[in-house]
């Protein structure tokens, strides 16, 4: 049986390939964020002149929310 707990290289490859990732994630996370905010903006002023009141999620909140739950599904799904 091969035991990796003294094997330093095996790590540092782990970490490095996390950092990647997550600067990859963070740019993707990025530009979602930035294409979804416009559309939130709007889609939010016309539910509060339809509606006549203002909605309970921010235009800012929403775009969050959408970017979240897309960009996940570039990398994993």
């Amino acid at each position: 049986m091969t035991d990796f707990t003294n094997d330093t290289s095996w790590g540092s490859q782990d970490s490095k390939l996390h950092r990647t990732s997550t600067n990859e994630y963070k740019f993707y996370f990025g530009l979602i964020l930035l294409a979804a905010v416009p559309i939130c903006v709007l889609l939010w002023v016309h539910a509060a002149i339809r509606h006549l009141s203002v909605p309970a999620q921010g235009p800012l909140r929403r775009a969050w929310s959408e970017a979240q739950s897309i960009t996940p599904r570039i990398f994993w799904g």
